[in-house]
């Protein structure tokens, strides 16, 4: 495409091509030009709604969650609208695996007037087959976007599973196509990649029945068991299979607003306006709650600390203690910002740490 010339079909003026357009406007004369007629069948996309709609459902979210003060329309900005191209590819596998796992319990011993415990460990050998597992597995058709953002709104995608028609048949405001993402994986690479994703997971639940399994092992003995771990194992999925979807473009609006001097964003899905992910400035109770927690960490630790200072276990405590005040006030005094998740929105995608999730919010 590139170093190609375009033009418009219905008045011949020249037309702003990227390698990401699939469909574009004349400037001119307002028609709407399809750059990769082959894509109006093959890829699909969920219709969005207008973007009035959805701003007023974030208005609704942010007052649900107690934001009404901070969060008003006119501090709202427009929202820019983006169309994020995913496969969606259902996985299966079974596995093969035997291992030994060390299993420790805890023993004790009458002696004299007192009682001493101490732990053992059994060694137990475990084999057999796990599955099958299926699962689906969201493949953003992009390189370098495996955003949390992104993987929220497939998420959220997931668990409404909304229609999807042929993208020639959606109709998009003429100044949505801008935000249309182009396809840069073909369906094989998507399924690699799904395939890895589901194997990984795989591995990690064969490994925790494994662990399971020693340790009942263990317990029909009478045994107190107090944890494990995998000194060998092998494990050899089989009986895979994947299929996949074709492209599905799922539509999301950004949108930011100002609050003080910061600005905040928030991800919201495209086809119901829900909140996927919104950025919101720390309250003044959480403020001062970690202006306390650091008053408190300090006082404890570093009194233990100092009046333990010729031992190094004293030390260690006294330098813990500044270390953690000083964060707990770097918290409290600056900026920060905290960030909700709506509803529909994976666990797994919850548990991911607030600094990447800002981090990553602020390059979507």
């Amino acid at each position: 495409m590139v170093g190609e010339s375009y033009r418009c079909g219905n008045c011949g003026a020249p037309l702003d091509i990227t390698p990401e357009t699939i469909a574009t406007v004349c400037s001119y004369c307002g028609h709407l030009n399809w750059i990769r007629e082959d894509l109006k069948e093959e890829v699909l996309m969920v219709s969005p709604i207008e973007e009035g709609k959805a701003l007023e459902k974030l208005l609704e979210f942010a007052s649900r969650r107690g934001l009404a003060e901070v969060f008003k329309k006119v501090n709202l900005s427009r929202a820019t609208f983006v169309a994020v191209p995913f496969y969606f590819v259902d996985a299966s596998a079974e596995a093969v695996y035997s291992g030994r796992v060390a299993v420790q319990v805890r023993r004790c011993r009458k002696e004299r007037n007192r009682e001493r415990c101490w732990v053992d460990t059994r060694s137990v050998y475990v084999n057999g087959v796990y599955g099958p597992y299926s699962s689906t597995v969201p493949v953003v058709a992009r390189r370098g976007s495996d955003l949390v953002s992104v993987k929220a709104l497939a998420d959220r995608y997931m668990g409404s599973r909304v229609g999807a028609v042929p993208l020639g048949r959606v109709e998009l405001d003429k100044s949505m196509w801008r935000g249309v993402l182009s396809i840069e994986i073909d369906g094989k690479t998507a399924m690699d990649i799904a395939l890895d994703t589901h194997l990984d997971r795989l591995r990690e639940l064969v490994e925790d029945y494994m662990r399971r399994e020693a340790e009942q092992r263990v317990r029909r003995r009478g045994e107190n068991v107090v944890g494990s771990s995998i000194v060998w194992r092998r494990i050899t999925p089989m009986n895979i299979k994947m299929v996949s979807s074709r492209p599905v473009l799922l539509p999301m609006y950004i949108a930011s607003y100002r609050y003080g001097n910061g600005m905040y964003r928030s991800i919201l899905s495209g086809w119901d306006g829900e909140v996927v992910v919104l950025e919101r400035p720390m309250k003044r109770l959480e403020r001062i709650a970690w202006g306390s927690l650091a008053a408190v960490v300090s006082g404890i630790l570093g009194g233990i600390g100092f009046a333990l200072m010729d031992m190094w276990v004293g030390a260690v405590l006294a330098i813990l203690g500044l270390a953690a005040s000083w964060h707990c006030m770097r918290r409290a005094l600056s900026p920060v910002k905290s960030v909700l998740f709506g509803s529909g929105v994976a666990l797994s995608t919850r548990r991911l740490t607030q600094h990447r999730l800002l981090r990553i919010l602020r390059g979507v």
